[in-house]
């Protein structure tokens, strides 16, 4: 029963609604930073609200309510965190970190709830919180919603044919279901004095309203139930239409049969407890909060007939918690969206996902659908219980939930030995294949409609694969001409195997599947087998289009036993994830750096060390006047980005590397601007070396060429970047013009550093912008980046941002020009992307570049005339000792003097006599007084002095 659909992008794995096993996908790298699910608007979730889960070496500073560690504590105040409190402030750490299947138990026992000030972008404060290392996750609190059509009331019991389709009058002949088998109806309340359900509900005889919490579980007086949302012991539904929805969805999966009144439920002598998780006008305010009561209060089966399509970590939390921790299955409606859109918490790992059908097993119109759906049961029309003791039809994935939860309680009952996640398991494989009748849904059903009376007679087989693990052995970006190795845990759910085999396929064109099978053989029940030595092996073809979606299937072989498990891998993406020194970033084929789409999505950003990104958003900006300007980065209106760049040659690596460790190169024009474009092509190269003074860089270099029939005049280019360093609050810049570098770094403690270098000679030009409204006396970029103010940042200098105090939200460019290209020619501009420890550290990384980029690869552009720029003198001012960097070739017998303010010569001596690194000088200060000086370069044809000064 495992929806195992994985879907894969670029080397990021995300796994989709997975049943049976632990489907995470294993590669490489991680996202680290927040981006919304698609489908997610800000309907979707609460604003002003956060969840958050403190990491367990945390766990001493935790309370109920609230969390004292000093790095939180400062945050806190920046982002306007109140309200903290525990969301399961009864729960503790599990005594051990895995069941005995291996699957990872969850700790709930360090999940908060908290607020925040709505003035505040809620994926920064995200990112600002993750920035601290201090949780595992920080998301927003998702809002979840009914899954249901209503419909006219019905006239007769003709919505009562679901029990013919799922054949449960010929299953009752075998097992009625049992009393002590409970299904949590975790939703909007039930009517508990309806004549249908009253004698159905799970009753708790060990606490009667009495005002005393005679069972000690934590709960006063809860008889029949509890009311989560409003903490009390009543979840009666309170009216008509959506609060009603849990009074119809009780009766479809356990109304009283058999009782000479109304109607029956799919569980026949199944009990229900109601949990109620919604305010008094439907709203789902404790959705997750009531799997966690059923799954503690003796729920074998937990309906969820809702959902959204936000999925975070705190709801996969909850899932693994009461399918791992307390061996409970989950079964949850699929969504009423009509098309393949996820819907959480059905699309989660170990969820059924439980998809609708109509009278003649043909999808409903309304149903969701897709390869993460597990199973089908009759969901339109379906007569059931109703508000104030009434009966009606109604039509949704939250009517085919509860049908096959009733259904999974009574496989509980004739499998009492079972898990949950066999009960889910039992009922998949048994059920009836409808793709025939579904041709345009075929494989997007789950195995088909429910049938009972199979998944109860029945000796049925069920594996699966989790855990999947795809690499390339190299660089684990998945391009073309790669070849991938998929390996992962071939688990088997139900009886023993005598012969298993595993094949891999798949229809796509883009790949070819060079091994497609592996042999477990012999498998025992829960036994678990791993292929990492036979691996499948999967070519990427040359002719594979860019994003190519492929969808592959597993099947599993075993005597007469088949079965298919399918998932998703996007490959030859238009961007590549670099990974190779300190520094870790994504260059993409359309100009943006960091990330390949905004929203942070698609790439690393910018981190050092395996930090949290560090930017928001960069990318090249090209401009030749105010209204000519084009880049891919934010525009005019805030929430609108410029796409002026398109690929033209999709950057890849140079195999084998020329210049560097590891070369990338492609190719992008500006044929999107439109009325604006310059008719350019630019040829975008990366490199990156691993040694010791290199190892915290990366170069990225551009050479633009006038594609046009026109001169272009006034062309400036350079890099934007949106930092956020750390707290994004307490960020400044500065800029080291020595070293043709503008920086930016956290004011916190151990505070990171980050630099844009300009390596090429030309105007060094550095425009600092504080992010606040009205640009404190800058560029005010809070209300858009319109082409003037881009221009503006291309083509004037601001040394610094940040304001006075701890510093704030900033915005940096460094940028060159104004150059001239004639029809046909080429500028080459180059910048070093740098991250460190401190500012004597990225000086270090600039100068490191600098040398590297002229003297190794030799790609720099010509200079004709030799500049004080081609001189660098660090540190600045010095005390003891002055190091000198030429970035022009020099002899040995060049000669290097110092001068004092009265031009006397007080050092003097041929570079070969000098202690030399590379290119570096070293020369002693000792025995000099504080004062100002001027070093003096002489070559054969030109000298090149600068100034600098000494301190004691």
């Amino acid at each position: 029963m495992s929806k195992s659909i994985l879907t894969i992008i670029a080397i990021f794995g995300i796994s989709f609604n997975v049943i049976a096993g632990n489907s995470e996908i294993n590669t490489t790298q991680k996202q680290k930073n927040f981006r919304f699910p698609a489908g997610v608007s800000e309907q979707n979730y609460v604003p002003g609200k956060i969840i958050l889960k403190v990491k367990t070496e945390y766990r001493q500073f935790c309370t109920n309510t609230g969390f004292d560690e000093s790095r939180f504590r400062s945050i806190s105040t920046q982002a306007s965190i109140i309200n903290m409190s525990k969301i399961f402030p009864g729960k503790t750490a599990p005594a051990v970190e895995r069941n005995n299947m291996d699957l990872k138990l969850a700790d709930l026992s360090l999940i908060y709830k908290a607020d925040f000030s709505t003035d505040l972008r809620i994926e920064k404060v995200i990112d600002l919180l993750m920035a601290t290392g201090l949780f595992e996750y920080v998301e927003p609190s998702y809002i979840s919603s009914v899954s249901y059509t209503p419909n006219d009331p019905l006239l007769s019991n003709s919505g009562m044919y679901f029990l013919n389709k799922i054949n449960a009058y010929n299953a009752w002949d075998i097992n009625k279901g049992d009393t002590n088998i409970v299904v949590g109806i975790v939703d909007t309340g039930t009517d508990w004095d309806h004549g249908d359900l009253v004698t159905a509900i799970k009753y708790n005889y060990a606490d009667p309203i009495n005002g005393i919490d005679d069972d000690n579980d934590g709960f006063i007086d809860n008889y029949r139930g509890w009311d989560v949302a409003a903490n009390d012991n009543d979840p009666m539904v309170t009216g008509s239409g959506v609060p009603a929805h849990g009074s119809h969805v009780s009766g479809c999966a356990a109304a009283a049969t058999d009782n000479g009144v109304g109607v029956a439920g799919s569980g026949f002598k199944t009990k229900f407890l109601p949990v109620k998780i919604s305010d008094n006008l439907g709203n789902l305010i404790a959705a997750y909060e009531g799997i966690v009561y059923a799954a503690d209060h003796g729920c074998h089966i937990i309906n969820c007939s809702w959902g959204g399509p936000g999925g975070g970590q705190f709801g996969q939390d909850i899932i693994d918690y009461a399918t791992i921790n307390q061996d409970r299955l989950v079964v949850a409606a699929a969504g009423n969206d009509g098309n393949e859109i996820h819907f959480f918490p059905s699309a989660y790992k170990f969820v059924l996902s439980v998809a609708s059908t109509n009278d003649t097993d043909t999808k409903s119109g309304f149903s969701n659908y897709g390869t993460f759906v597990d199973v089908s049961a009759p969901g339109s029309n379906i007569y059931s219980t109703y508000f104030n003791n009434t009966y009606t039809g109604s039509s949704g994935t939250s009517m085919a939930a509860p049908i096959a939860a009733g259904a999974a309680a009574i496989v509980k009952a004739q499998f009492p030995f079972y898990t949950g996640l066999q009960i889910g398991e039992q009922l998949r494989v048994t059920s009836d294949n409808i793709d025939g009748i579904n041709p345009a849904y075929a494989g997007k059903l789950g195995r088909g409609r429910i049938n009972l009376f199979r998944a109860l007679s029945e000796s049925a087989k069920s594996v699966r694969m989790e855990n999947l693990f795809l690499t390339d052995n190299n660089d684990d970006t998945f391009v073309a001409n790669d070849t991938l190795r998929i390996s992962g845990d071939i688990i088997n759910f139900l009886n023993p195997l005598s012969n298993l085999t595993v094949t891999l396929s798949t229809t796509s064109s883009a790949v070819t599947i060079i091994d497609n099978s592996t042999t477990p053989g012999a498998m025992g029940s829960l036994a678990t087998s791993n292929n990492l030595a036979d691996p499948f092996l999967v070519k990427i073809n040359p002719s594979a289009v860019q994003n190519a979606k492929i969808l592959f299937r597993l099947t599993f072989n075993d005597g007469a036993y088949t079965d298919i498990q399918q998932f998703e891998l996007i490959v030859n993406v238009d961007y590549i994830n670099v990974t190779k020194n300190d520094i870790g970033t994504t260059i993409t084929s359309k100009g943006r750096l960091g990330y390949n789409n905004t929203g942070q999505s698609e790439g690393l950003g910018f981190t050092y060390k395996g930090s949290a990104t560090m930017m928001y958003e960069g990318g090249l900006m090209i401009g030749a006047n105010s209204n000519q300007v084009s880049d891919n980065v934010r525009g005019a209106s805030n929430g609108q980005t410029d796409n002026d760049f398109q690929s033209v040659l999709k950057v890849a690596t140079v195999i084998p590397t020329v210049k560097s460790e590891f070369d990338l190169f492609g190719k992008f024009n500006d044929a999107l601007a439109g009325a604006t474009t310059m008719n350019l092509l630019v040829d975008h190269q990366l490199y990156v070396w691993s040694t010791f003074a290199d190892r915290k860089y990366v170069i990225v270099e551009y050479t633009i060429k006038n594609n046009g029939s026109s001169n272009i005049s006034g062309l400036h280019a350079g890099i934007f970047s949106d930092w956020d360093i750390m707290d994004y609050n307490k960020n400044k810049i500065s800029e080291d013009a020595a070293t043709r570098m503008g920086y930016a770094w956290s004011t916190e403690n151990n505070g990171l550093f980050a630099g844009i270098k300009l390596l090429t000679p030309g105007p060094f030009i550095h425009n600092a912008m504080d992010n606040l409204g009205g640009g404190s006396g800058g560029i005010n970029i809070a209300d858009g980046y319109s082409s003037a103010e881009k221009y503006q940042g291309l083509s004037t200098n601001r040394a610094t941002a940040g304001g006075a105090g701890v510093g704030n939200d900033i915005i940096d460019v460094v940028s060159t020009g104004p150059y001239s290209i004639s029809p046909g020619n080429s500028i080459v501009v180059a910048f070093a992307l740098i991250g460190g420890d401190s500012l004597s550290d990225i000086i270090s990384s600039a100068i490191a570049a600098q040398i590297k980029y002229d003297f190794v690869t030799g790609l720099s552009a010509a200079s004709n005339d030799l500049s004080q720029n081609d001189l660098i003198l660090y540190p600045v001012p010095a005390k003891n000792e002055l190091n000198v960097v030429m970035n022009s070739a020099w002899s040995a017998n060049d000669k290097v003097s110092i001068l004092d303010a009265l031009g006397q010569t007080v050092f003097s001596s041929d570079i070969k006599e000098l202690n030399t690194e590379g290119q570096n000088l070293k020369i002693s200060l000792t025995e000099m007084n504080a004062g100002i000086y001027i070093l003096k370069v002489e070559g054969k044809n030109s000298a090149i002095t600068k100034k600098f000064t000494i301190v004691r």
